[in-house]
């Protein structure tokens, strides 16, 4: 065999096993991503379900995949652009960052929805008590006045009643349904509510009474809660500013000095000190928001 031979076959050995490690590696690769389009799946459907959505959880996880290889793109393109030359580490490392950020913000966004449906019905909550309080002094059962705050229609807890009541009619113990209530809404508030009407079932308690406490309780609750935002909202005006005022000087130097933002980048420290920066001021923004967030 000649040199030559011997060298067309080494090449033609080598690419097939590129091929094939390739191939293997797109493989574990789409399996790796469809366990983990599944997962999210599963969990944006649990979110959807709790905050009465009706978009299917698959299109939102399609939309929020495309709209984070579309960031993805537009930060590849431009970071690769920083420096004086192409740069590929920095483009790469910036649509990385850029798609990762995009998928982070969509979870974000099902996190702020459920947050917003929760404070909607803990403010609804206080009403409700106190028409279900009235109703039972009226002669109504419990299962009536519960109906009454059903028909007032208002969302989030007129549907979150009627659910409870479609269990009971179905075969559940009025327990069991106020119990998984209980874990579909995840409100601390409500739990109070919950114990005091199963305890009140089982002693015999009267439930006007528990139920014009617990209005006043959480009132006043939401009351200490409004204030200490009130109070700590430049705190976390603070944190929003120091953490977002070195990008935006950056961009300002990039639009006054461009030449001088790119030879910056250009330089492995550059870059290295861009990634060190961007930790702390991750760190510190964690923080202010660790502080600024006081639980009752």
């Amino acid at each position: 065999m000649t040199l030559a031979s011997s060298t067309y076959l080494v090449g033609a050995m080598a690419a097939v096993a590129a091929a094939c490690g390739a191939w293997a590696a797109g493989a574990i690769g789409m399996k790796a991503f469809d366990a983990w389009r599944s997962r999210m799946v599963a969990e944006a459907d649990v979110s959807f379900t709790e905050t009465l959505s009706q978009m299917p959880a698959a299109r939102f996880i399609n939309l929020s995949l495309a709209a984070s290889a579309l960031a993805a793109g537009l930060a590849f393109a431009a970071c690769g652009n920083l420096g004086v030359n192409w740069s590929w580490p920095l483009a790469f490392g910036g649509g990385v960052a850029a798609f990762f950020g995009a998928v982070m913000t969509a979870r974000w966004l099902l996190r702020f929805l459920q947050k917003m449906r929760l404070e909607k019905f803990n403010d609804q909550l206080e009403e409700s008590l106190l028409g279900m309080s009235n109703a039972l002094r009226a002669g109504f059962s419990i299962v009536q006045a519960i109906e009454m705050v059903v028909k007032q229609r208002r969302q989030p807890i007129s549907v979150e009643f009627s659910l409870m009541l479609q269990q009971t009619r179905l075969g559940m113990s009025f327990d069991d349904a106020l119990k998984n209530m209980c874990n579909r809404v995840k409100s601390e508030d409500f739990e109070l509510v919950s114990g005091a009407i199963r305890t009140a079932r089982m002693t015999g308690g009267d439930l006007t009474g528990v139920f014009d406490r617990l209005a006043a309780m959480i009132r006043e609750r939401r009351r200490i809660q409004r204030r200490i935002q009130t109070l700590t909202a430049q705190g976390r005006l603070q944190g929003r500013v120091l953490a977002l005022l070195p990008m935006f000087l950056l961009l300002v130097l990039y639009w006054m000095k461009p030449e001088m933002v790119r030879d910056f980048f250009a330089q492995p420290v550059g870059i290295a000190l861009f990634i060190f920066v961007l930790i702390l001021e991750t760190c510190g923004f964690l923080v202010i928001r660790k502080i600024v967030n006081i639980d009752i």
